[in-house]
């Protein structure tokens, strides 16, 4: 389990960076709604946050990873120049890819959404600032890699706090000028490269300080970079698949669904909040997961360890409840978090009709985090590939066949969907692997838990049939604390109860059965580890 304990600490981390991302999203909803600007803000920020996503966001310290630590292990100890050409030739092709970028978008843009003039001018003003931060944010998953396969986690877990801190204080100063909504928009996106520079800066620090700092080079034919690129070339054209994935949503979304619906915010809007899940649980387990296999892998312990198995019934202790959860309260949620402002009833409906079928996906969005990882730990970056195109085909047309009758919703009910059989077929395709993926073991625990999600459902369930009443009793605590914002308030209640009585009663059937994962996680809270000795 030592994969979970792992993953657990940098939960905590990443719980507080979901929380401060929330309070992000709560400002941007009460800046802009999901109106034009709201629209050509997402829009502007979709390509160089793609391929923020492609590079940074995995494929980069997957690929690095397993070639770092074989570094590591070799007499010559010549880990911090692998690192220093890595990060050399990076720097020099992301200042390439920037330029092309802010050039060549202007004629991409039009092949991607239907805008008129005014709106397509406003979304390239803003996406030729942002796209600097394509570069800082890939430099610093290279230093974050780094910092993993030392097994450092929390200073890496600390980089997107950081960058929510950042763009939580360019909205307060913002809203101090009163500037109309399209002003705001402009300063924002300085705000969103200011974050990666500092992102960058402090993780670079934390290298140097630990003794890591790697030792430029232009040796651009030393063979681990070779080997890193090898690995990156089938895992980017993945990861371009699953980019592409989300682009033909937002395409769809923009061509299909009037503009007044606001569709294309809403589904950013609702996928922010099961990222909270998600990116809690897959994300950790998956970025814990690596240096563990590719360090079981490499010791010839792959067939009798326990920690693949361990890490997808974490996953799924603690993602089903998050999806039932997200799936009962998702109207009170989505009022609770960004109501207010420019964000109105309106704004809240379609932004549910896309949230109640992207949370029946949460457990499998972080099942896929850890089953790519796993494969990523083989250093086999070619079956994801091939199993993304699978998918993206399967996605694609879902969404020509749904969104007609479904709208936003059908296109985030595609995506949970084509998830689903993505898992499938990853999770068979490891199977032929010499790692312990006894199909067995998991099944038992899945039959063994539905009691436990029956009672959590059925108890959110009848917080939800009352939640008039209970939202009563939070406007009139508010009143009673001077708390003006009713309709938060009203969505406040049946949340916070379903909460506390659905995960207090999830929890203590878990004790009962004596599950283990339960016993990893009161292992980190501190009074209990004080009680036990």
């Amino acid at each position: 389990m030592s994969t979970t304990r792992n993953s657990i600490k940098l939960s905590f981390f990443t719980i507080l960076s979901r929380i401060l991302g929330l309070i992000r999203d709560r400002f941007q909803a009460v800046f802009f709604g999901t109106g034009a600007i709201a629209t050509a803000w997402e829009i502007a920020f979709m390509l160089p946050n793609m391929l923020r996503n492609l590079l940074a966001e995995g494929v980069l310290s997957q690929a690095f990873i397993p070639v770092y630590s074989d570094s590591i292990k070799d007499p010559e100890r010549n880990e911090r120049r692998v690192a220093g050409v890595v990060l050399t030739f990076l720097s020099l092709v992301l200042t390439g890819i920037v330029i092309i970028g802010i050039v060549l978008f202007p004629i991409v843009l039009p092949l991607m959404t239907d805008q008129s003039v005014e709106e397509a001018a406003l979304v390239i003003r803003l996406s030729r600032i942002m796209f600097v931060f394509i570069m800082t944010a890939s430099l610093t998953a290279i230093l974050a890699g780094i910092a993993n396969t030392h097994h450092h986690f929390s200073m890496p877990a600390i980089s997107p706090i950081i960058l929510n801190l950042v763009f939580i204080l360019g909205f307060l100063w913002i809203g101090r000028q009163n500037w109309d909504s399209e002003t705001n928009a402009f300063y924002l996106a300085w705000t969103v490269v200011l974050g990666g520079v500092i992102q960058f800066t402090i993780q670079f620090i934390y290298i140097i300080y630990c003794g890591w700092y790697p030792v430029p080079s232009f040796q651009f034919n030393h063979p681990a970079l070779k080997k890193i690129f090898s690995l990156m070339a089938p895992a980017v054209l993945g990861a371009s698949l699953f980019q592409l994935n989300q682009l033909a949503d937002i395409t769809i979304a923009s061509y299909f669904i009037p503009e007044e619906m606001g569709a294309v915010p809403a589904l950013r809007f609702a996928h922010r909040l099961i990222q909270l899940p998600t990116g809690v649980i897959g994300v950790a387990l998956s970025t814990a997961i690596l240096p563990a296999l590719a360090r079981i892998i490499r010791d010839g312990e792959a067939g009798d360890s326990l920690e693949f198995g361990s890490a997808l019934r974490f996953a799924l202790f603690l993602t089903v409840p998050a999806a039932i959860g997200l799936y009962l309260l998702g109207p009170q949620i989505i009022d609770l978090i960004y109501f207010g402002g420019e964000w109105d009833e309106r704004s809240s409906a379609v932004t549910w009709q896309a949230l109640q079928f992207y949370s029946l996906g949460i457990p499998v969005f972080s099942l896929n985090k850890i089953l790519t990882s796993s494969y990523y730990a083989y250093q086999d970056t070619r079956t994801p590939v091939r199993i993304m195109i699978v998918t993206l085909v399967l996605n694609f047309g879902m969404n020509l066949m749904l969104v007609h009758s479904l709208a936003q919703g059908g296109i985030a009910l595609s995506t949970s969907l084509s998830s689903l059989v993505n898992c499938v077929l990853l999770y068979s395709g490891l199977r032929k692997k010499e790692l312990n993926t006894a199909l067995r073991p998991l099944l038992r625990f899945l039959v063994m838990m539905i009691p436990a999600w029956l009672a959590l459902g059925a108890t959110v369930l009848l917080v939800v049939l009352f939640k008039s009443t209970i939202g009563d009793y939070a406007v009139m605590l508010g009143s009673y604390l001077q708390l003006n914002e009713s309709r938060n308030l009203q969505a406040a209640g049946p949340v916070v109860v379903g909460v506390v009585l659905g995960g207090g009663l999830y929890l203590s059937i878990a004790a009962f059965m004596r599950l283990e994962e339960l016993n990893v996680i009161l292992h980190y809270i501190p009074f209990r580890r004080k009680r036990r000795r």
